[in-house]
């Protein structure tokens, strides 16, 4: 955990803000809503301001979702044994949105779900967490993130934490990659480089003989490539790399 803590502490510190970039009165009017919705009434609430490092928000929901068994709030408990695989694909989605190599992009199209165990009424139960960006600052730095938590249909085992990084603009769904998350590279250089052929439209012959390989071995590759990413096909591949910042321009 100790790791994790320290790679989410750089994540955090990545984003340069300045202070007079970010306005207070745009925190309460985002409270105002949120507090005043009848749509979130059965949801539990929160928004955490990356540029402080704090929840500014709990709703009365939340607060009262997340107490324990004598009615103190007592904030997000997650399983113990759910709580290194949770912080790794917050992690690895913090990294898919922050580090993301088209700085022009609107991250506020991007949504993280995740399904985990956590103390309820002092009971573990699962829960399905969803986060939204709701403001990033002049520069694209995610400044506020709004969580919205709920007691989640699925009450048996096994018991396993997901998640999914999806693009709502686009429909397009990943996983934030946590069994390469220790990796210092997701794909090898040749899988890279193939990858990139790939984006460009080449076929696999044309790519074997460029790089004066057989195809059975560029297929290989390709194989290789759409299991590491989780995909199925080359499309959905060459999509998901350009997120992670994977192919170059």
């Amino acid at each position: 955990m100790e790791a994790l803590q320290k790679q989410y502490a750089e994540l955090l510190s990545s984003q340069q803000f300045r202070e007079e970039n970010l306005d207070p009165a745009i925190v309460d009017r985002h409270i105002a809503a949120l507090s005043s919705s009848p749509l979130f009434a059965g949801s539990a609430l929160s928004v955490f301001d990356l540029h402080r490092g704090e929840h500014v928000y709990e709703s009365e929901f939340h607060r009262a979702l997340f107490s324990d068994s004598l009615g103190q709030y007592v904030g997000v408990r997650i399983h113990p044994d759910d709580l290194v695989q949770v912080a790794k694909n917050g992690v690895a989605g913090m990294r898919h949105v922050f580090l993301r190599k088209h700085p022009n992009t609107d991250v506020r199209h991007f949504k993280l779900i995740r399904e985990y165990r956590a103390l309820v009424h002092g009971v573990y139960k699962r829960v399905t967490e969803e986060f939204q960006i709701l403001e990033t600052d002049p520069s694209g730095n995610v400044w506020l993130v709004l969580s919205i938590v709920n007691l989640s249909p699925n009450q048996q085992q096994p018991w396993k934490v997901t998640s999914q990084l999806i693009d709502t603009r686009t429909g397009d769904s990943f996983s934030p990659l946590d069994d390469f998350f220790d990796r210092e590279e997701i794909l090898t250089p040749r899988e890279r480089e193939i990858l990139q052929y790939i984006a460009q439209g080449r076929p696999s012959k044309e790519i074997a003989d460029e790089l004066h390989i057989s195809i059975h071995t560029v297929n290989t590759h390709r194989q290789r490539i759409l299991a590491k990413l989780g995909v199925d096909n080359s499309h959905e591949a060459v999509k998901y790399a350009w997120i992670l910042g994977i192919l170059d321009d």
